[in-house]
């Protein structure tokens, strides 16, 4: 069992239940089986977390999921009931684009925050106490956070063949997260308390990009 305070693994679990989730109904169309499925999913939930402990060093290791197993089995399970129960899908279809345009923001948002609060914690204490020591760690507190959420979906559309969405011009996915991720650290950096900045660069990001995709919705339909 990995260890943490609670309110970091409830949120952790909702955005990789969520990009699990947003990742089936994207495979969805693509004739894949159900491993098929799970691989989807599992790269979209579990791929951006990964590669931001790899770059972090053996400090972040174990890799979350390695740690919390718990993961691979909610979203094999998910990738079972999905792929094998017609009537679950033909629900989540009567609101396919709320589902999983919602799914996928919820899920930016909150792997997105909690990469950027990892990379503070651990690098926060060995970066020089200096403005450009400041400046580097509000860089890199930034950088993995959009790391930790955008690489996942960027392989989901990789294994689908198609162009990652997340590199699109005009959807506002990295910018989001970089906004949203550069206020968390520049909030911890003046002492507010994790759980609070961990909130506010999650909310931040949520409503950027939750604007964009209504905007862009509606223009299509005018």
């Amino acid at each position: 069992m990995r260890g943490g305070p609670e309110w970091f693994i409830w949120i952790e679990t909702l955005g990789i239940l969520s990009f699990a989730i947003n990742a089936m109904i994207v495979a969805k169309g693509k004739n894949l089986s159900t491993f098929g499925f799970f691989l989807c999913a599992v790269a979209a939930a579990l791929g951006g977390g990964t590669l931001r402990d790899i770059l972090l060093g053996p400090q972040a290791q174990p890799f979350f999921w390695v740690a919390f197993p718990f993961y691979i089995v909610a979203i094999f399970v998910l990738s079972i009931a999905y792929a094998n129960l017609g009537f679950l899908q033909a629900t989540i279809a009567k609101r396919d684009f709320v589902i999983k345009e919602s799914a996928e923001a919820i899920a930016l948002a909150s792997l997105g925050a909690l990469g950027a609060a990892k990379a503070f914690n651990l690098l926060g204490p060995v970066v020089a106490p200096t403005p450009l020591g400041q400046a580097q760690l509000w860089i890199l507190c930034a950088f993995f956070g959009a790391v930790s959420a955008a690489f996942g979906s960027i392989i989901r559309d990789i294994i689908i063949n198609e162009f990652p969405g997340a590199l699109r011009p005009g959807v506002w996915v990295i910018e989001a997260l970089f906004i949203g991720c550069g206020l968390l650290a520049l909030l911890r950096m003046m002492g507010v308390s994790a759980p609070w900045a961990l909130l506010a660069g999650f909310l931040v990001t949520l409503v950027i990009r939750l604007t964009v995709v209504i905007a862009a919705r509606r223009a299509k339909s005018a």
